[in-house]
């Protein structure tokens, strides 16, 4: 993988984010679905942090 590839893996990655969180204010529901879409929510986002952090690794 490129540098430039990791770039544009980056952007992506970003854009996913930003949609993702759009996504889930707009889903609404109880504090209790929200409470547990939260908890889904911090273990996605740890393994996406964990996935950049091992193409990062890669590149170096």
């Amino acid at each position: 993988m490129t540098l430039e590839g990791t770039g544009n893996f980056m952007r992506g990655m970003a854009a996913g984010v930003v949609v993702g969180a759009a996504v889930s204010m707009m889903a609404g529901g109880s504090s209790r679905q929200k409470n547990r879409l939260q908890k889904k929510a911090e273990g996605v986002f740890k393994n996406i942090g964990d996935v950049i952090d091992t193409a990062v690794d890669m590149i170096k």
